[in-house]
């Protein structure tokens, strides 16, 4: 089992703010049910961190 992350630990990890994080994800597509917690699976999260990162 893969262990998924949140938009919150990544925006803690990164040092930017999990609304801007959420709202980058949304306009990836990146999210199918809409309302539901954010689970990022390891290959996306670390997509998010190489748009974030320093």
């Amino acid at each position: 089992m893969t262990e998924t992350v949140t938009p919150q630990q990544l925006a803690a990890e990164l040092g930017v703010s999990p609304r801007t994080i959420r709202k980058w994800l949304r306009d990836q597509g990146w999210q199918s049910v809409p309302y539901t917690r954010w689970q990022l699976a390891p290959e996306r999260a670390a997509e998010v961190r190489a748009r974030f990162r320093d």
